[in-house]
């Protein structure tokens, strides 16, 4: 059962970003935009916001394009107190399982809308990107198509690595299948001055000397490190990387000096088949 905020918001409304909470021992929450110009069986699109937690204004960003190719936008909210570390999936302190409540969320959102959820067009920013290519390495059979912008750092596909650095989860609940993951198409993006090693960089020696110092060079190294799997396993792969000019770690930034949604969206274009409905910006 969904439960809006106001008795309004039970009513589905164009143009409209609502908030939905699917109740429960632990509430899965998220913001839904429906467009206009709303496409029937189009794939459902996911926001992953960083640790800024701003998923509103994350889908807000991607109404413009989202409503130039008529599809839905689902943005996750994953609250610090009951997903702590979301961007891992599976919270070590909290055993939250975020990845888990996305597959809740995007159910809920193809019973809202005429949306497709079945296999998700999913894109992350931050710590938004981190849990986006886990997910998608964790899920394959669910994503099309994910783009990665400015991650922090990543989950490699080191078999006797433990997770999250690679993918030896112990024995837990979570899995990967190495060649499952390789049928979703990765798109990298991160800024070229995002090379400042902030607070909100996770260091270590052994995390830089395994992924690199930087995101720029961190992103780098994952893309690498999926073609090289590739050729191990003898697969075809579909990853790409792009430097976005003149952009550091900013999301607001991406969007206004890069046209970060605009770039996002030609992806998914591309890896779906779904064509703008309304031609301009």
């Amino acid at each position: 059962m969904i439960v809006p905020t106001s008795a309004r918001e039970a009513v589905s409304v164009a143009r409209k970003l609502a908030y939905h909470e699917i109740p429960g021992p632990r509430p899965r929450e998220f913001f839904l935009y429906r467009p206009s110009t709303e496409r029937a069986g189009a794939p459902l699109v996911i926001s992953v916001h960083g640790i800024a937690r701003n998923a509103a204004a994350h889908a807000y960003r991607l109404m413009e394009e989202a409503e130039r190719y008529g599809v839905v936008v689902a943005a996750p909210l994953f609250s610090k107190e009951r997903y702590g570390q979301y961007q891992q999936l599976l919270d070590p302190k909290l055993f939250a399982r975020s990845d888990l409540a996305l597959l809740d969320i995007m159910d809920a959102a193809e019973r809202l809308t005429s949306a497709d959820a079945s296999k998700v067009l999913l894109f992350g920013y931050s710590g938004g990107a981190q849990f986006a290519h886990r997910f998608a390495m964790a899920h394959p059979g669910r994503v099309t198509s994910a783009v990665l912008a400015a991650a922090g750092w990543y989950t490699f596909p080191v078999a006797n690595a433990p997770y999250p650095y690679g993918l030896d989860t112990g024995g837990s609940e979570l899995s990967f299948d190495p060649h499952s993951m390789l049928r979703v198409r990765y798109h990298v993006m991160v800024g070229e001055l995002d090379t400042e090693r902030d607070g909100s960089l996770r260091q270590s020696k052994r995390l830089d000397r395994a992924q690199g110092h930087t995101r720029v060079e961190r992103a780098r190294n994952w893309v690498n490190a999926m073609k090289g799997l590739a050729n191990e396993v003898l697969a075809s792969a579909s990853v790409s990387l792009l430097t976005l000019p003149l952009v550091g770690h900013s999301f607001v930034e991406s969007v206004e000096k890069a046209e970060l949604p605009r770039l996002v969206f030609e992806r998914f274009a591309a890896d779906s088949g779904i064509s703008p409905i309304r031609s301009g910006a």
